[in-house]
């Protein structure tokens, strides 16, 4: 789950991080994109990878889960907009998440998500609440996709909304639904201490949303095909995706 370690660690990191978290941040140098992209930050370079690979992986109402997991390991460096301890611990659950799916893919030689969750359920109902569960990594790894990609048109439609007001909406409507309280307050507490819109921005090499716009247009319809075969999926299964709190 997006932003979830150890409460205790994430509750002492706060206080400490708080005014470094908020700094202004330059624009970042322009490089070479490695497997292709405009080369203007390496933010800006992983957004479009990740959306080459997610189109990829969009085949109708199924993912290939190996296709999947590379577009969400594409994606882990555009986390650095959101400042260090946002990407540490974004990093650290996608790559777990990642790690699960392509797991029990294996275990369950089963290459498509959907089937493989299935299969999971057939050999043994119970492992699909477990926490290493296929059913788990693939509900999250959705979730917090759906997330990123609401912050991003929420951004793009409020023009005077910062990046945390943003940010914020979108988890309460994703992943926060299905998050404990204590997770939930945690999220809310790391989602203060983002940069400004105007460091987001420069983080990904533009000058402004204007310019940064297209890629981020480019990322949500990249991914809503992923998101919605894996929505209808969990629509179609209630039973394997967690309970709303």
């Amino acid at each position: 789950m997006l932003l979830l370690g150890k409460a205790w660690k994430i509750a002492a990191a706060v206080a400490a991080v708080l005014t470094a978290s908020r700094r202004v941040i330059q624009k970042a140098p322009i490089l070479q994109c490695a497997g292709g992209g405009r080369g203007d930050s390496a933010a800006r370079c992983a957004l479009e990878r990740s959306a080459k690979l997610l189109h990829k992986a969009s085949s109708g109402k199924k993912v290939p889960v190996e296709q999947y997991c590379a577009a969400m390991e594409a994606l882990m460096p555009a986390f650095s907009a959101y400042g260090k301890m946002f990407e540490n611990a974004a990093r650290k659950d996608v790559q777990g998440n990642v790690d699960k799916l392509r797991s029990r893919a294996k275990a369950l030689q089963r290459k498509e998500a959907g089937a493989m969750v299935l299969r999971e359920r057939e050999l043994d109902p119970a492992k699909t609440e477990a926490p290493d569960s296929a059913a788990r990594a693939l509900f999250w790894i959705n979730k917090i996709v759906a997330q990123i990609a609401m912050s991003f048109e929420f951004l793009l439609d409020r023009p005077n909304a910062s990046l945390t007001r943003c940010a914020t909406d979108a988890y309460v409507k994703t992943c926060g639904p299905y998050n404990k309280m204590i997770h939930r307050n945690i999220a809310k507490v790391m989602l203060k201490i983002i940069p400004d819109r105007d460091s987001f921005v420069k983080m990904y090499g533009a000058e402004d949303m204007a310019e940064l716009a297209p890629t981020l247009r480019a990322w949500i319809k990249a991914s809503k095909s992923s998101r919605r075969a894996v929505d209808e999926f969990f629509r179609r299964n209630p039973d394997l995706a967690p309970r709303r709190r």
